[in-house]
C-alpha cells in the first residue's frame, strides 16, 4: 500500500457530510486556540527588546528565562494527556486555556528575572499536553487518511500566529508604551494572555469529547465515521499490560522524537532571536521590526499549506520532511553567511517555509503506527522528548551571544543537526513509519 491512503479511497455521501459538519465545528477554534497559545509562548521574543533593559536581563538569562518554560511544560504532557483520555477535551481544554491565559497575563507584573523564569515555568505547567492533546483528539474524529490534511491545519496556526503577532506585537510595544503607566511589553502580555481565558471557556461550550457526544451528527453519520475509525489496524498490541514498555522500547518514537527536537531548534531560533537580529541589524522601530520579522514567519504558512497538501497529494511522507531538513540546514547556513538584511530575511524565510511544514508531517506520522490505548501516553512521550530541544536551545544561543557577542556558532550548529535529521529521514526511518494501515482502505486497494 502507499504511504498515505488508497487513491481508491472515496468517502460516500454520508461520510463527506459528517466529516465536513466535523472540519467546521472543531478545526477554526482548534486553529485559533493553538494560534494564541504559539503567540504567548513565543511573545517573549518580542518583548526582549524592552523588558530586558527594563530589568536588566542579559542574553544568557534571557535565554533561561524563554527555555524555562519548556521544563515544566515536558514533565506535565503526559498526565494531561491521560487527564484528556480519561476525562475528555472540553475539561482538558477549559483547565490549560484558562489557567495558561492567567500566568502569561501575570507575567506583566514581574519586577526580576526570578519572577520572569518562574511565570515562564507556570506557563509551561498549564499549557503542558495541548499540543499532544490536540493530536490525540483529531484522532477520535477523522481517519487516518484524512488526518494529515487535519493536523497541517492545526499546524498552520502556528505558522500564521507568528506572522500576524509579529507586527501586532510590534504595534503594542510602541503604540502603548506608557498607556496607564505601563511600559509596552507588559501590556504584550496583558493583551496577548487574556484571550486565551476566554477562548477556554468557548471550547468548554462549543466542543464535544466524541461523535457520540455531537448532537449536530446523526445517528447515521455517527455510524459512518465510527465505523470508519473502527476500520483503522494499529500495528502495536492493544495489550494494556506493558503498555509504558511497549512505547519506551519502540524505537520509531524516539526517532519521531528526534526529529521534533531538531524542528523546534530551528523553529524556536526563528520566534525567540528574529526580532533580535533584525534589531541588531540596524532597523530601530519596534513596529519596523515587526514587520520585517513577520515576513519570513509567514513563510512557515505558505511552507505548512504547500508541502503538507503536496504529500497528501503525492501520498508521501519520507522524502517531504527529509526536503524541510535540508532547506532549514541551507536557510541557516545562508542566513549567517550574509550581513544585507534582505538577503538574510530571504535566507530566513526559507528556513521558515521548511520549518512550518516540517511539524504537521512529523505529527502525521504517529498516529499511524500506534494503538489506540497507547497513543495517548506515546504522543506525550514524544512530545516530551523533543521538547528538550525548546529547553535547550535558547539558553545554549543566549550563552554563545553573550560570550561571543554573536549567534552565528549556534545557528550552525542548529543547520548541522537539521542535516542529520534529513540524514535520519532518508536512511534510518523505516518504510514501516510512515504507512497507514487501514483495513477498509486495503480492502478497496484489493478490489
Amino acid at each position: 500500500m502507499s504511504s498515505t491512503l488508497s487513491p481508491k479511497y472515496e468517502p460516500d455521501g454520508v461520510k463527506r457530510r459528517a466529516y465536513r459538519k466535523i472540519w467546521w465545528h472543531i478545526i477554526p477554534l482548534l486553529f485559533v486556540c493553538y494560534g494564541v497559545a504559539f503567540i504567548d509562548r513565543i511573545n517573549i521574543g518580542f518583548t526582549k527588546l524592552q523588558m530586558s533593559e527594563a530589568l536588566h536581563i542579559n542574553a544568557t538569562w534571557y535565554g533561561i528565562a524563554a527555555g524555562a518554560f519548556f521544563i515544566t511544560y515536558a514533565l506535565c504532557e503526559i498526565p494531561s494527556n491521560l487527564f484528556l483520555a480519561k476525562w475528555g477535551a472540553r475539561k482538558t481544554f477549559v483547565r490549560i486555556m484558562f489557567l495558561w491565559g492567567l500566568a502569561t497575563a501575570a507575567t506583566a507584573f514581574i519586577s526580576s528575572v526570578g519572577h520572569l523564569i518562574t511565570l515562564r515555568l507556570l506557563v509551561g505547567a498549564f499549557e503542558a499536553g495541548f499540543l499532544p492533546g490536540i493530536v490525540l483528539y483529531l484522532t477520535y474524529w477523522f481517519p487516518a487518511a484524512m488526518r494529515a490534511r487535519v493536523t497541517a491545519v492545526i499546524f498552520v496556526a502556528n505558522a500564521a500566529a507568528g506572522a500576524i503577532a509579529a507586527p501586532i506585537t510590534g504595534w503594542i510595544l510602541s503604540g502603548l508604551n506608557g498607556f496607564l503607566g505601563l511600559a509596552g511589553w507588559k501590556w504584550v502580555f496583558i493583551v496577548e494572555g487574556l484571550p486565551a481565558c476566554v477562548l477556554g471557556v468557548i471550547t468548554f461550550i462549543v466542543l464535544r469529547d466524541r461523535p457520540d457526544d455531537a448532537e449536530w451528527l446523526s445517528d447515521e453519520e455517527k455510524a459512518a465515521v465510527k465505523s470508519d475509525l473502527a476500520s483503522e489496524v494499529s500495528v502495536q498490541a492493544d495489550h494494556s499490560a506493558g503498555l509504558v514498555r511497549q512505547i519506551l522500547a519502540n524505537p520509531l518514537n524516539y526517532l519521531v522524537a528526534f526529529l521534533f527536537f531538531t524542528a523546534i531548534c530551528s523553529n524556536y531560533l526563528l520566534f525567540f532571536w528574529l526580532p533580535t537580529i533584525v534589531k541588531e541589524s540596524g532597523v530601530a522601530s519596534m513596529v519596523n521590526i515587526g514587520l520585517l520579522t513577520a515576513i519570513p514567519l509567514g513563510m512557515g504558512f505558505v511552507g505548512a499549506v504547500v508541502l503538507s497538501w503536496s504529500s497528501d497529494k503525492l501520498k508521501e511522507r519520507r522524502w517531504h520532511l527529509a526536503l524541510c531538513f535540508c532547506l532549514i540546514s541551507l536557510g541557516l547556513i545562508a542566513a549567517m553567511s550574509t550581513q544585507n538584511l534582505v538577503l538574510m530575511l530571504t535566507a530566513f524565510a526559507v528556513t521558515s517555509f521548511a520549518t512550518g511544514a516540517s511539524g504537521p508531517l512529523i505529527w502525521s506520522i504517529p498516529p499511524g503506527y500506534l494503538s489506540q490505548k497507547a497513543a495517548p501516553v506515546a504522543l506525550a512521550f514524544i512530545s516530551t522528548l523533543g521538547n528538550i530541544g525548546a529547553f535547550a536551545s535558547p539558553p545554549l544561543l543566549g550563552y554563545i551571544k553573550t560570550v561571543t557577542g554573536s549567534l552565528y556558532g549556534g545557528v550552525i550548529a542548529i543547520a548541522v543537526l537539521s542535516a542529520i535529521g534529513a540524514l535520519c529521514i532518508a536512511f534510518a526511518f523505516p518504510e514501516r513509519a510512515v504507512r497507514v494501515r487501514d483495513k477498509h482502505l486495503d480492502g478497496l486497494e484489493q478490489a
